[in-house]
């Protein structure tokens, strides 16, 4: 969870690491560091405004698609899936 906050992308609902959360915010990077490395990152607004609306939920990851080696054969292996939400 703090990899998600610290390149601009805290996990909705996460009390530790997301927007409000118990951590330094942005896993302790500096708002310059995340702009420079993640400049299409959601603005401080839109996260506040999703934490705002996901206050009552518990926390939810859900990866729309996914893809590696596999590390006994090497295969490539890709899965995808639609949101359960």
């Amino acid at each position: 969870n703090v990899h998600c906050a610290a390149f601009g992308h805290p996990i909705v609902a996460d009390s530790v690491y997301g927007v409000n959360g118990d951590a330094t915010s942005n896993g302790g990077l500096d708002e310059a560091a995340i702009q420079e490395s993640n400049p299409s990152r959601a603005s401080g607004e839109l996260q506040q405004q999703i934490a705002d609306a996901a206050s009552d939920k518990s926390m939810c990851v859900h990866a729309k698609s996914i893809s590696f080696e596999h590390p006994a054969t090497g295969e490539k292996l890709s899965f995808e899936s639609s949101s359960p939400f």
